[in-house]
């Protein structure tokens, strides 16, 4: 007796990588949920089969590629027309003269077979699956990614590409991930993003309980803000201009090193009237023991540090 798609599907699911193959059909609508950008193709594209990433590259896709693609941003619609495809489509009996007869016949063995597969994504992993992806892999990923990144070396596009990844993965492999992150405000910033800037008044947060400034006081605030329930960022760090010359010992190599030329660390006097006017135009949190009466108010989150804990105010 001739086997059937069903037949060969079921033999596929119970002794080969069928269900590593439905899980990763999973993965992926999960992770396209919020929408489909190039990054997110690429990504996809390297669940499938890391052979594949470098064609959301290219401009002009056609083919056996652009039906893949087509395929990961609309599944319920398109199906790839490639060796896979036209070797079941022979077993099923759908026409292959073109790609419209070809889908036609396909949608109808989708919603007569919609027990078993909820979109093509699902029938063509199935047939098409090497074992190239796990979740190991990805989660392993991710977790080189930021294992070792402190606030001061995260930077948007690994945030941007660890968030669209993260949100697509089961709970577990969530609280996996997030619990490998050392630096708890860069945890607290890929996992419980509030969507808004933080802004750090430097000078005033490094002098909290010394004479001199401290730069220990600025890593412990942003430990304890990643712990808060919600983590801003990204940040910005304003000093005074003439901070620098306040530090001693080893603090100001560390400055030098680490903050000085920094992206997102700026330097004004007086640093109030940097930090209003940057607070003025976006939604923040500001880090900051001032009261700022100086100025008019704005609307924004207030935290104090009183060198042990951190609060909104």
């Amino acid at each position: 007796m001739k086997k059937t798609i069903i037949d060969i599907y079921k033999e596929k699911i119970f002794l080969e990588d069928g269900e590593d193959a439905l899980h990763l059909a999973g993965v992926i609508r999960r992770y396209g949920k919020e929408g489909w950008t190039k990054n997110k193709i690429s990504e996809a594209l390297g669940m499938i089969n890391p052979k594949l990433r470098s064609l959301s590259e290219v401009n002009d896709i056609s083919g056996r590629t652009n039906g893949i693609i087509a395929m990961i941003k609309d599944p319920k619609n398109y199906l790839p027309m490639d060796e896979i495809t036209i070797k079941l489509a022979e077993i099923e009996g759908i026409s292959t003269k073109d790609y419209a007869t070809f889908m036609a016949g396909w949608k109808k063995f989708l919603k007569d077979n919609s027990a078993y597969f909820d979109d093509f994504l699902d029938l063509y992993l199935v047939f098409a699956f090497k074992g190239n992806y796990n979740d190991n892999g990805i989660i392993e990923d991710l977790v080189k990614m930021t294992q070792n990144v402190d606030f001061l070396s995260l930077d948007m596009a690994t945030f941007n590409t660890f968030r669209e990844i993260y949100n697509s993965l089961l709970p577990s492999d969530k609280k996996f991930v997030a619990d490998s992150i050392r630096d708890p405000y860069v945890r607290g910033a890929l996992t419980k993003n509030a969507k808004a800037l933080l802004i750090v008044d430097g000078s005033n947060i490094a002098m909290v309980g010394s004479p001199y400034p401290d730069l220990n006081n600025i890593f412990l605030s942003f430990r304890l803000i990643g712990k808060m329930h919600e983590t801003p960022w990204p940040f910005k760090i304003i000093f005074d201009e003439n901070f620098e010359y306040n530090l001693r010992g080893t603090q100001r190599r560390i400055f030098e090193e680490r903050f000085q030329k920094h992206s997102d660390v700026k330097f004004h006097s007086p640093a109030d009237e940097l930090i209003i006017e940057i607070a003025k135009s976006t939604n923040s949190w500001i880090l900051s023991n001032d009261r700022y009466h100086d100025y008019p108010k704005i609307n924004a989150i207030f935290l104090r540090f009183d060198g042990k804990k951190v609060w909104k105010d």
